[in-house]
């Protein structure tokens, strides 16, 4: 179902406008757009002389460390209980994290780009046709009279993230026109492009040989699969936060047209997030949906539950193969039309490839 949106984007602003302390909250696993999107709006009210502070469940990534330079991290508490939260590029409460036990049921105001997104807020907002939250972001700001320099930086980098360098298919006109006046304003594309694409600590190196080591190819090489493990973590040293480069790696592979990445959680050994990224040939947030997940047609991510890393697997191979189209009950990939019943026992045979 499509978000439903109660308030317009200058309602939006004039909510702003009236407040006085905001607490702008991240989705759990921040990627660049929801930390770009709550740095640039932070920044922005500040210089509305309103107080604001970023919340986010986990520590950024090491590539989205550098927007934060000079900067605080986002906390984990809040400094002023009685400010009003907001969230940014967040499509369920469930994303959310550790902070949904505190914020679950009392956002104030939601600003999100996903089709899938849920309005679970007191305002929503959404507009699925932004390439990038931080594409909002840009437009509410400009509502508010706030000069482009202050936040040119994040907003640059949440936009960038978002459509990959400006690559993926989401990626449209408008998206270059703001990123034209981000530049303009000031923001150092080659510096954040090269933290964001090209700089890799060697924790990160560690994690991305292991996903290649772990890479399996199904459907003559159309769909790739990775999986990195809690022994993997354990052996090679790596932290959460190394993983996050790993969901896009299977883009990478000519012929791949649909990459998942399943990587095993600390906290609980039973749960995996699995990461889709497709072309556009085939849904992404459609087999994400069968496992209450979302996001985009061509990225997209979810939780499920298993018993060890093969039965995770497994698990999702299936219900990728036995995803059907209303119209035909089977699926195009690519130019094959796959029929779905004979390919089922191509998920047991997973059982014994790893």
């Amino acid at each position: 179902m499509m978000p439903a949106n109660n308030i317009t984007l200058e309602e939006a602003a004039d909510f702003f406008v009236s407040g006085d302390s905001f607490l702008i909250l991240c989705h759990k696993h921040p990627d660049g757009d929801t930390l770009g999107s709550a740095l640039a709006l932070k920044r922005a009210l500040i210089y509305l002389e309103k107080k604001a502070e970023i919340l986010c469940a986990d520590l950024p990534s090491p590539n989205n460390e550098f927007l934060f330079d000079g900067e605080d991290f986002p906390a984990f508490d809040p400094e002023d209980e009685n400010a009003v939260p907001v969230s940014v590029d967040v499509a369920s409460e469930e994303l959310l994290g550790d902070l949904q036990s505190n914020f679950g049921g009392r956002i104030a105001l939601k600003i999100d780009h996903h089709a899938t997104s849920d309005d679970f807020a007191e305002r929503n907002y959404t507009d699925p046709s932004a390439a990038a939250c931080g594409e909002i972001i840009y437009d509410l700001l400009k509502l508010l009279g706030v000069p482009p320099d202050i936040f040119s930086e994040p907003l640059y980098a949440a936009i960038s993230s978002d459509t990959g360098g400006f690559r993926y298919s989401n990626t449209t006109a408008h998206t270059h026109r703001i990123a034209a006046e981000l530049l303009e304003a000031g923001a150092d594309n080659a510096f954040i492009d090269h933290m964001l694409y090209e700089s890799r600590t060697q924790s990160e190196i560690r994690a991305l040989t292991a996903a290649y080591a772990s890479m399996r190819y199904f459907l003559d090489g159309k769909v790739a699969v990775t999986v990195i493990t809690n022994d993997d973590k354990k052996r090679l040293d790596l932290r959460e936060e190394d993983l996050g480069i790993l969901s896009s790696i299977t883009r990478e592979i000519s012929g791949v047209e649909v990459g998942i990445t399943i990587k095993q959680s600390k906290s609980d050994a039973s749960k995996y997030k699995i990461s889709v990224r497709s072309e556009q040939s085939f849904p992404a947030n459609a087999l994400c949906a069968l496992f209450g997940g979302g996001g985009h047609s061509c990225a997209a991510g979810a939780e499920i539950s298993a018993s060890n890393p093969k039965i995770a697997i497994a698990t999702v191979i299936k219900n990728f193969l036995t995803y059907s189209r209303p119209d035909t009950q089977m699926k195009y990939l690519g130019n094959t039309l796959v029929k779905t019943a004979p390919l089922l026992m191509c998920s047991l045979s997973i059982l014994f490839a790893y």
